[in-house]
């Protein structure tokens, strides 16, 4: 596939289902927090990928974009094990992690926004169905990033 082929998918096909896959864990996020099925609202959103290298993979979007983020916006402050209990909840729904990982999404950030808690996991580390349960751990602790 051309580099302009590559664009022209991602800008006009990938980027309308990346919206549509945002807004439906947005609406989904709201309604288990309405009903109070969960105890925290949390708000989806693409942002800027992770500035490593070794993030990126062979469809990731342009870092501007490339990454996933899930914020914790309101409810109780959640611990950064629980912000890894997310993560890893997640990242064990291989389905999921593909298609996040076709929807060109190289970084996962799960945060809280009130504390500036979050971790970050590579998705590429995760599209196997051993990902999770392979050598490493897979996340990185750090700040709320950009």
């Amino acid at each position: 596939m051309s580099i302009i082929s590559k664009v022209i998918n991602f800008f006009v096909k990938d980027s309308a289902e990346r919206r549509r896959f945002v807004d439906e864990f947005n609406v989904k996020a709201k309604q288990s927090f309405q009903t109070m099925f969960i105890d925290t609202l949390f708000e989806a959103m693409s942002c800027e990928g992770a500035q490593l290298p070794e993030f990126r993979h062979e469809l990731s979007a342009p870092r501007a974009v490339s990454g996933f983020r899930i914020i914790a916006k309101a409810g109780e402050e959640i611990p950064v094990e629980a912000i890894m209990a997310l993560g890893a909840m997640i990242l064990s729904d291989s389905v999921l992690v593909r298609r996040m990982y076709l929807l060109h999404w190289d970084t996962l950030y799960v945060a809280d926004a009130r504390t500036g808690k979050s971790v970050y996991w590579k998705i590429k580390d995760f599209i196997n169905v051993r990902g999770l349960l392979g050598t490493g751990n897979g996340f990185n602790i750090g700040g709320l990033l950009g």
